[in-house]
């Protein structure tokens, strides 16, 4: 892990960044949705720290990864989480302490923020109007089942897209800097990044655990950090 408040991603011009555990605390929300989803379904509850690594990724894949579920009895899960965490957990997310802050210096050096999430784009434009922060992203990202958006790759995509950042031109020179630097919590996010060819900063306030701790990647253990790291 490359932890070092002075790596700079200063002259890159378009910041991307995840939602849950990067820009807004949403754990308590999405643990209490997956306890009742259980409980509904019938299955038994995991751990808290098995819980705590399905926030992020994709909840279908981490429920037949982690547990070995079927497709079947995934989707069923899923979409009982959904059904309470949409009434009763989204808008309990509160932002991380100095992100507010964080996201005006950007926008004062001239920066373009997005977001990039894993949720439904829906429901990440809900959130972070609930929160006031939703004029402070140039673009909103997340996933769309209806268009086969539903992955952080192909998120990370369609907010370069949309963008107007062809993918031809994410295949920088070596020492030019990125059209685009993405920063989240969880390996998935450097990983949806590398597939269009961007860097990516792993942060230290999240959901992370084990396999970020040992993925060489920049790392901000702090919002200071990020902010030393972005900002002159």
């Amino acid at each position: 892990m490359n932890d070092l408040a002075t790596l700079s991603f200063l002259d890159v011009p378009v910041v991307l960044l995840d939602l849950d555990g990067t820009i807004v605390d949403s754990g308590p929300g999405i643990l209490d949705a997956l306890a009742q989803a259980f409980a509904a379904c019938g299955e038994e509850l995991p751990p808290q720290q098995v819980l705590r690594t399905f926030i992020g990724p994709p909840l279908r894949e981490s429920f037949q990864s982690t547990l070995d579920l079927s497709p079947e009895r995934s989707e069923q899960l899923s979409l009982a989480y959904t059904a309470h965490y949409q009434e009763h957990g989204l808008l309990t997310a509160t932002p991380y302490p100095g992100i507010p802050e964080l996201l005006d210096a950007l926008a004062e050096s001239g920066r373009t923020v997005a977001v990039a999430t894993n949720k439904p784009e829906t429901s990440a434009r809900r959130l972070l109007a609930h929160q006031g922060l939703e004029a402070r992203f140039a673009l909103i990202g997340g996933t769309d089942r209806a268009v086969g958006r539903d992955d952080k790759a192909a998120v990370i995509g369609s907010v370069l897209q949309r963008l107007g950042i062809a993918a031809e031109t994410t295949g920088t020179e070596r020492d030019a800097a990125p059209p685009a630097v993405m920063v989240g919590d969880r390996v998935h996010d450097a990983e949806g990044a590398a597939a269009h060819g961007i860097p990516a900063v792993l942060v230290g306030w999240g959901y992370g655990g084990g396999p970020e701790d040992e993925a060489d990647l920049p790392r901000a253990r702090t919002v200071q950090d990020l902010s030393a790291m972005l900002l002159r």
